[in-house]
């Protein structure tokens, strides 16, 4: 019988209530609806480098160990990771040591009558006392999955700042890159226009053209020299984005840049790999399935309330009235024993308690649900944008290419006297035009092979020195 009890006992806090966490398996396409390359091959957690840039990949990796939205990242990591530790410390007895000297004088009378007087006396006490819980039903074990969940949950945050990040970075650095090429563009179409607005007022002196000629020779030239402001103006607003990005002051970034005129090229190919994959590579719809382990935890949690919990207590100590007569052994005091605590007449909370939690847990799950429609959809808008702007380019280059040719016929034509300045002027304008598109969809194609890369969810599996390993340390068991 001595016996029994104890295996009883373990039995019982072997036993868990409520639902067991399973993660859920989503169904989802076979393959994308917009094109896609085949997955022959894995895609790249650097993906930054196959854009041949060895300043991106700077820029990048400066960001990785600078970063202070990685830095607070890195601490909520190690604030879930303590959690654990609290809530699995009440697996172990606890045992407090304490030290007292208490001063008593009774009353001597009430408002009734008169007690009898009693001598005021001091009562010293030293002694330790413990207590420890039995998990009859699970209440601390799914209280600790919680926690362990919720330290799952702030890893996949830190994983999708570092993804946000990489992107942010790529992205911003391409559009400077891509406003530089304007700015390079706008200077040799002003050399051009200048020296042509120069020979064609040599012409109107000269009664050669009319000064219609000279006039729209000039509104060309003071039109493209407008477009320089604005273009240097939203390539300080990409250097300062990405100063605040890897965490450091504009003019250091600026420094970064400083003569090094490189220029991202976007790959080819970018294998998209099948929608199953982007349940174990995005951050996000990672981080929504440990946000439903930990709320089904909580839930299994709540349904606990409903049963009692059995603690052991203990104390140990001594007490004296005259502190010289403490550590006799007379002065020895001690109890232990079980305690056992059960709801009587809070049943209505509780269940309104697990209501909530379940409420909650569904929530989790919808939410899931939709962390994974949202990322299918980022991935077709991002592999049908990756493709369009690729034709877009390939369109452009040609176009360039015949307006080029069409300016150099037209200024031969004109040289000969067979056209008008005129002539000349609207084709250059056109040819101009032409160019500027092209550079912009360059910078387009470039920011969409990143789009695809986010969306894919590539970025987050290398270990940045300002995580500093709170992603990859394990929490204690």
């Amino acid at each position: 019988m001595r016996r029994a009890l104890p295996l009883a006992l373990v039995a019982l806090a072997a036993c868990k209530v409520g639902p067991d966490y399973v993660a859920p398996e989503p169904v989802l396409p076979e393959n994308w609806n917009a094109p896609a390359e085949a997955a022959q091959q894995e895609l790249d957690p650097q993906w930054w480098k196959r854009f041949g840039d060895p300043v991106l990949e700077e820029l990048v990796g400066a960001a990785f160990a600078t970063s202070l939205d990685l830095r607070a990242a890195a601490e909520r990591v190690r604030e879930a990771r303590a959690i654990i530790d609290i809530e699995n410390d009440a697996n172990y007895p606890s045992v407090d040591g304490r030290v007292g000297v208490a001063r008593r004088e009774p009353s001597t009378s009430v408002a009734g009558g008169q007690f009898m007087p009693q001598d005021p006396n001091t009562l010293h006490s030293l002694g330790f006392d413990a207590r420890w819980e039995l998990d009859l039903f699970g209440h601390i074990a799914r209280a600790v999955e919680a926690a362990r969940a919720g330290h799952g949950v702030a890893v996949e945050d830190a994983r999708g700042v570092l993804q946000r990040l990489s992107a942010e970075i790529a992205r911003n650095y391409a559009e400077l890159r891509g406003f530089e090429r304007e700015l390079a563009l706008v200077d040799g179409t002003v050399r051009l226009l200048g020296d042509a607005a120069g020979l064609v007022h040599s012409r109107a002196d000269a009664g050669v053209v009319d000064s219609l000629d000279a006039a729209r020779a000039d509104a060309l030239l003071a039109t493209t020299q407008a477009r320089r402001p604005a273009l240097e103006r939203n390539r300080s607003a990409r250097l300062h984005a990405l100063a605040a990005l890897i965490g450091e002051f504009p003019a250091q970034t600026a420094a970064r840049l400083e003569g090094r005129d490189t220029q991202p090229v976007a790959p080819d190919v970018i294998p998209a790999g099948l929608p199953l994959e982007l349940v174990r590579r995005r951050p996000d719809v990672r981080r929504t399935e440990r946000a439903l382990a930990q709320a089904t935890a909580l839930t299994a949690s709540a349904m606990t309330e409903v049963y009692p919990r059995l603690s052991l207590t203990a104390a140990l100590g001594l007490e004296s009235q005259d502190i010289a007569d403490l550590f006799r052994s007379s002065s020895r005091t001690f109890n232990v024993g079980p305690r056992l605590v059960g709801p009587i007449f809070r049943n209505r909370i509780i269940e309104a308690g697990i209501e909530v939690r379940t409420a909650q847990q569904q929530q989790a799950l919808i939410a899931h649900e939709k962390a994974l429609l949202e990322a299918l959809v980022d991935v077709e808008d991002a592999l049908v944008a990756f493709g369009r702007t690729q034709e877009r380019v390939q369109a452009l280059e040609t176009a360039a290419a015949a307006e080029r040719r069409a300016y150099d016929l037209a200024l031969d034509l004109n040289t000969s006297g067979l056209r008008d300045y005129l002539a000349v002027l609207d084709v250059q304008r056109s040819m101009i035009a032409a160019q500027t598109d092209l550079t912009r969809a360059r910078t387009d194609h470039v920011t969409a092979a990143i789009a695809l890369y986010k969306a894919l969810g590539g970025g987050w599996e290398v270990d940045a020195p300002a995580l500093a390993g709170a992603v990859t340390a394990q929490p204690a068991q």
